[in-house]
């Protein structure tokens, strides 16, 4: 097998991260959507596994599509594979610092881990969708807000060994 210029520059940008295996393929950023939007309604519908291998195909072909990224942190949190869905959001956030959907995902499941970092996620959660225009700034509010009330009866009705209830 031979390689010519042109192969080779092609495989030396795709190794460099300078392409993605989707332009090399040459999917569309609509068809790219298209697959998403299928993800999404095999995730609604319950189909997290088919979905899994939608959103899993979806960030192998790019690596830099932060919105695949936060879907499949999304169906691993739904499917339990909380370090899964850990790192792809991690990964979301990388390319997306204030995905809404990402950081109040990472933010639950880092407080559900006694994690103090989770409550620096849903507060820049907040930060991002201060109006509360997507579900996930409503749920960043709603996670804050819980959090703020159970400090605040932590404080208010202290335990007996003066740690508090929670």
């Amino acid at each position: 097998m031979t390689f010519d210029t042109e192969d080779m520059r092609t495989l030396r940008a795709l190794a460099a991260g300078d392409i993605t295996l989707a332009e090399l393929e040459g999917m569309t950023f609509a068809q790219a959507q298209e697959l998403a939007r299928q993800g999404v309604q095999l995730a609604e519908a319950g189909r997290l596994e088919e979905a899994r291998v939608v959103f899993e195909g979806l960030t192998a072909s790019n690596l830099r599509d932060s919105a695949a990224w936060g879907a499949l942190g999304t169906v691993y949190q739904k499917l339990g594979r909380v370090e899964d869905a850990l790192a792809a959001y991690d990964t979301c956030i990388g390319l997306d610092p204030s995905n809404p959907v990402a950081l109040v995902n990472r933010g639950e499941l880092r407080l559900r881990r006694g994690d103090a970092q989770g409550l620096e996620d849903v507060a820049r959660a907040l930060h991002a969708d201060a109006e509360g225009k997507t579900a996930a700034g409503r749920r960043a509010f709603g996670l804050m807000k819980a959090v703020t009330l159970a400090a605040a009866n932590a404080s208010t009705h202290p335990s007996p060994s003066g740690r508090g209830t929670g």
